[in-house]
């Protein structure tokens, strides 16, 4: 296989796998209400126990690494293993009926997402160096796609409650402590969705299992490829962990872009969740969405946000990163401010500013690994920590939207994506002004003769530039 088709089907792969990604992690989202139901507690603890996911993210993305660096040509297989383990702890999260089961249900499927997350995105780092914005973007537009799929999928197996006013819509405020029986006009039968789920991610894998055991892939010039200007010998672990190693030397540089990329995923990564996660519930609990008009704006918020990485793609051919990371960015806070203002006047309103908001946070991702790829030699462990700061704003922003909802009502969802577009607007010009004392490192590695090659720093700590 020639290389130039060894890279294509490398991306094709990887944004496969997070299309499956989005069918089985996403699920959640329009399911939150049933889970609640089921498990008989408050949104606080349901939100708290699907974020076991995000924990398990990062323990996924530092196992990842470990995975793809000592086992490269093990990838495929691999990847099928991880699909086929995240499609179980998928099928099985509605049969928890203990939220503390349902976090460590989670906790497994977001480890197997970060195996394969962390794959793909270090392969389109090496594959693409200064130019991988663009398709990094793409790479992570697959997960939109099954994000906004999930929603149809799981619609007809909802529960549906009669209230005390027999308004379908009441279903979320039911008190979890109440002593009357529900009057269900409907089940919730939303372990088949889930299983659905999972049996769809279970068929794609043998694709990865037959790729791997037929060996169609020509080793020799993947090797060859891959290979293809990295010079650099393994690091110690002394200089993995030293942040550097991925700034020529600059230790302080390198620390201040690892803590300022680092709480930008944190605010990214905790915004996404929240905006995607209680969209239904918000609109069900606050407009009086049917349960069916609930569903459909969940499906447009993910359409929107698969065309904002769509679109991000198509941008970061053409405009720096530098300057996308500030209209991205920009994009949420104007969006988030407009839902401040006119998000609880009308469902008109919520229709036509939560696609545009999720237009505009679905690129944050891709963007901030771009822009750090940009200004830093991106390592393994770089990436660690780029998104431990993620799987922390998922945590936090899932437990304080539970408990902001559960004992404040839902205008909190609004006031919570409000502080999310203001903190990742303050970030972004902080990167960039920070950025910018060093520029783009393609070109200092180029200008100072003295920085040691790429991936490389000097054991001799007199060496580091401060």
């Amino acid at each position: 296989m020639r290389p130039e088709r060894c890279f294509l089907y490398k991306r094709v792969r990887h944004g496969l796998s997070l299309f499956f990604q989005g069918l089985c992690l996403e699920i959640t989202g329009p399911t939150l209400i049933d889970l609640k139901l089921r498990t008989h507690s408050n949104f606080e603890a349901v939100a708290t126990a699907v974020s076991g996911r995000s924990a398990g993210f990062f323990i996924g993305s530092a196992l990842g690494g470990v995975l793809v660096d000592k086992l490269g040509r093990f990838s495929d297989l691999i990847l099928a293993i991880s699909l086929d383990l995240m499609a179980g702890f998928t099928a099985a999260l509605p049969w928890a009926r203990m939220t503390e089961l349902m976090f460590a249900i989670s906790l497994c499927a977001g480890t197997c997402e970060g195996v394969i997350n962390i794959a793909g995105q270090k392969l389109i780092i090496n594959m693409w160096q200064e130019k991988s914005a663009s398709p990094l973007h793409l790479l992570h537009a697959g997960f939109g796609c099954g994000s906004f799929i999930i929603p149809l999928i799981a619609n007809p197996f909802l529960a549906v409650l009669r209230g005390a006013d027999n308004n379908l819509s009441d279903i979320s405020t039911l008190a979890p402590t109440t002593t009357a029986e529900p009057v269900y006009l409907k089940q919730s039968r939303i372990e088949y969705a889930y299983a659905i789920a999972g049996m769809i991610v279970v068929v794609v894998s043998f694709v990865f299992y037959v790729y791997h055991f037929t060996g169609i892939r020509d080793s020799k010039a993947v090797v060859k490829s891959e290979s293809e200007g990295d010079t650099s010998k393994p690091l110690s672990f002394r200089q993995m962990f030293n942040p550097a190693t991925c700034t020529g030397g600059r230790f302080f540089y390198g620390l201040e872009i690892f803590v300022l990329v680092a709480l930008f995923f944190f605010q990214a990564t905790g915004g996404e969740r929240v905006g995607g996660k209680f969209i239904r519930t918000f609109a069900i609990d606050y407009h009086k969405f049917s349960n069916d008009d609930g569903t459909y704006i969940n499906t447009v918020f993910w359409i929107t946000f698969t065309c904002g990485r769509v679109a991000g793609f198509v941008a970061a051919n053409w405009i720096p990163i530098r300057i996308l990371i500030l209209i991205e960015t920009g994009g949420c806070l104007a969006g988030s401010i407009a839902l401040m203002f006119f998000g609880t006047s009308g469902p008109l309103a919520l229709w036509v500013i939560m696609p545009i908001l999720g237009f505009f946070i679905a690129p944050l991702f891709p963007s901030g690994i771009g822009w750090a790829n940009f200004h830093i030699d991106v390592t393994g462990i770089a990436i660690t920590v780029f998104l431990l700061g993620g799987s922390v704003g998922a945590l936090v922003y899932m437990k304080v939207i539970g408990f902001l909802y559960d004992n404040y009502g839902p205008k909190m969802y609004i006031y919570t994506l409000l502080a999310y577009g203001i903190g990742a607007f303050v970030l972004a010009v902080l990167m960039d002004l920070v950025g910018a004392q060093h520029g783009n490192r393609f070109n200092w590695k180029k200008e100072e003769k003295d920085i040691p090659v790429e991936g490389h720093i000097s054991e001799d700590v007199n060496e580091i530039k401060l």
